[in-house]
């Protein structure tokens, strides 16, 4: 009924991709998978894989990079306190809070702002120049 729709508008994305922080938090944690950072990237891209673009769809499970940025998300929160173990309540909380800016991330998992792209585009072209220098120099 009512309560169900209500409930079944984006549950899937937001279900998914709490599954995904989760896994990525157990896997991550010193108490858990205790994977390596080489580990956890190859499930940001596994993450990344499986996402759907079709944010129209009310079984959307969310996009490659929202799916990616709920495992770096969580693992990221496993790696902030080594040793320390949330109650599955607090991560709950903290995801919940990660998860109303979900749409406003980009592809990198960051909430752009006019003021870092700029710095962004300028560093990218900096480390482009001081790269090429660096090759040249080698050459000679």
């Amino acid at each position: 009924g009512e309560l169900n729709d209500e409930i079944s508008d984006q549950s899937a994305k937001k279900q998914e991709l709490m599954a995904d922080a989760f896994s990525a938090y157990f896997l991550a944690h010193d108490s858990g998978g205790d994977m390596t950072s080489e580990e956890i990237s190859n499930v940001h891209a596994i993450a990344y894989s499986v996402g759907d673009c079709e944010v129209t769809n009310e079984a959307h499970h969310g996009t490659p990079s929202q799916r990616k940025c709920a495992t770096v998300w969580g693992s990221s929160l496993a790696d902030s306190d080594r040793g320390r173990k949330f109650k599955l309540q607090d991560v709950a909380k903290e995801f919940e809070s990660w998860y109303t800016k979900i749409d406003k991330m980009d592809d990198s998992c960051d909430y752009p702002t006019k003021s870092s792209s700029a710095i962004s585009g300028s560093l990218s072209t900096w480390l482009v120049t001081a790269a090429a220098a660096n090759f040249i120099a080698m050459l000679f």
